[in-house]
C-alpha cells in the first residue's frame, strides 16, 4: 500500500511539473531564475593599506563562502543568485579591532561596474556577470560612533 501511494504521488508530481506544457507561449519549468556572479576587489584603509577580515555581501546575502578579505585585502567571491536590476553590496568589518581598527560599514551600488560575461540559456539561467572594483576604501570609525 505504501509503495502504491509513493507511485501515485510521484506520478502526480511529474504530471504537474511537465516542461512541455505551454500557456500563452510560456514554457512551464521547475526552478527559479538565476545568474552566476563574480566579484573581485581589494579592501584598503584611507592610507591605502590592505584590510583583512572585511566581509562582503550583496544586500540579500547571496555570497556563502570566500567572501572575507584576506591578509592582502583581496576579495574574490562567486555566487549563483537571483538576477537583479540593481547590484548593491555591503562591506562589513566583522573582526572589530583585530584588523587595525574598527571600520565603518560601507554600502555601494555597483550596478554600473557589473558586466555580462556569458549569455544566458534562454531559460532560467540568465548568464554570467562580474564586477572588478579595484581598491575599495573603508573609513575607521570615530570614537563618537562607537
Amino acid at each position: 500500500m505504501k509503495r502504491l501511494l509513493y507511485f501515485l504521488f510521484a506520478l502526480i508530481g511529474f504530471g504537474t511539473t511537465s516542461c512541455e506544457e505551454t500557456i500563452d507561449d510560456v514554457v512551464a519549468e521547475y526552478g527559479c531564475p538565476n545568474i552566476n556572479f563574480s566579484l573581485k576587489a581589494r579592501v584598503v584603509d584611507e592610507a591605502g593599506n590592505p584590510i583583512s577580515g572585511i566581509e562582503v555581501q550583496t544586500r540579500d546575502h547571496d555570497f556563502y563562502r570566500d567572501n572575507i578579505s584576506d591578509a592582502e585585502g583581496n576579495i574574490d567571491c562567486n555566487a549563483s543568485m537571483w538576477p537583479y536590476d540593481k547590484f548593491e553590496i555591503v562591506f562589513t568589518d566583522i573582526d572589530g579591532e583585530a584588523n587595525g581598527g574598527e571600520f565603518e560599514t560601507l554600502e555601494l551600488d555597483i550596478t554600473e561596474q557589473v558586466k555580462q560575461i556569458e549569455d544566458g540559456s534562454g531559460s532560467w539561467y540568465e548568464g554570467g556577470f562580474k564586477a572588478e572594483l579595484g581598491d575599495v576604501e573603508m573609513t575607521l570609525k570615530t570614537k563618537n560612533e562607537e
